[in-house]
């Protein structure tokens, strides 16, 4: 009877611990974006106040006071290419969202077919060591499937 009982209970918390998660998972998804969003008004706030900062002590030198130009693009995240990341998943979602294979991939963004193996099997954030790189796969995230249809045409077309 014990071992009918400890199946039952154990089948039981099973059941529960998956119709919680199941419950949590949109309170989870809503947390993480704005525990993102809170991560972005930080990193705002700290470099609005540096801003503050460099103007103060511009001020007690008695000297010109110019805007630094981090407050005009940097603070706002007007500049596209600061801080862009993306990760292993990240490069796998992107390729299938195109319908691309691992070496047209590579050809689009300028590396090798290997290249894009080790990237999709990396776990986490991918280092990118050359800057072209990062801008062409920044190009790539913004296409649609589209875009490579017309792309692919227009060389064999003339």
């Amino acid at each position: 009877m014990s071992s009918i009982m400890k199946e039952l209970k154990a089948e039981i918390s099973r059941l529960a611990r998956k119709e919680i998660k199941k419950e949590m998972a949109p309170v989870q998804r809503v947390s993480a974006t704005r525990r993102s969003l809170i991560a972005d008004l930080r990193r705002q706030i700290g470099a609005l106040q540096r801003d503050v900062a460099d103007l103060r002590r511009a001020l007690e030198r008695g000297g010109a006071v110019a805007l630094p130009a981090r407050s005009a693009a940097g603070a706002s995240g007007a500049d596209g290419r600061k801080g862009f990341w993306i990760t292993g998943k990240g490069v796998r979602k992107l390729r299938q969202r195109l319908g691309l294979t691992q070496t047209r991939f590579a050809q689009l963004a300028n590396v090798s077919g290997q290249t894009v193996v080790n990237w999709e099997g990396t776990k986490g954030k991918i280092p990118l060591r050359r800057k072209d790189t990062s801008a062409r796969l920044q190009e790539i995230r913004l296409m649609k499937k589209r875009d490579l249809k017309q792309a692919a045409e227009a060389p064999a077309a003339s």
